[in-house]
């Protein structure tokens, strides 16, 4: 399995481009799963760290076991520990990093704009958005890094797609029986 992990902070177009490139990629016959990890550890109480990576590895051998070659996994990598856990947990193959940002008064509108306007944590993830701001750029790994900023999903999709591997492509390419 393949795994293309989409980093950024808060607001930085994440689900976007991901969505962008699943879909394009699923309609032109390419076998494609996606997980979005910020999405498995939204509960309350939280989940902690360990479990979520745990069922990263669940939803990734299964759809291993399912025959699915190419995975999009986003999550919000904040250090460099949680980014070699959750590719570790993938069991992947092959793996392109991809850390996506935007200048941190968009990354603000952009929650702002998304967020329900009364929602308790609005603050907190603006605050938290900022912060990986400038924190972020020194994760190490990263195979390529997007500005979304002034761009829709799908023009940033095309440089994502532009920077997979061909074979992945190829190899993932559904064929009628």
């Amino acid at each position: 399995m393949f795994v293309l992990l989409l980093t950024g902070p808060p607001g930085a177009g994440k689900s976007s481009v991901s969505t962008a490139l699943h879909d394009r990629l699923g309609e032109a016959g390419v076998k494609n799963a996606m997980i979005e990890v910020d999405e498995l550890e939204r509960c309350y109480p939280p989940l902690g760290t360990e479990r979520a990576i745990a069922h990263v590895e669940m939803l990734c051998t299964s759809y291993r076991e399912a025959g699915y070659e190419l995975l999009f996994l986003t999550a919000t990598v904040e250090d460099d520990d949680y980014g070699h856990a959750l590719l570790t947990a993938t069991g992947a193959d092959g793996r392109l990093l991809v850390r996506l940002e935007a200048d941190p008064d968009t990354l603000r509108s952009r929650i702002i704009e998304r967020e329900p306007a009364n929602w308790a944590g609005l603050d907190q993830l603006v605050e938290a958005s900022q912060l990986l701001a400038g924190a972020m750029p020194s994760l190490s790994g990263v195979d390529l890094v997007l500005s979304t900023e002034g761009r829709d999903p799908e023009s940033v999709a095309d440089d994502v797609e532009a920077a997979l591997p061909d074979d992945i492509l190829v190899r993932g390419q559904i064929t009628a029986f």
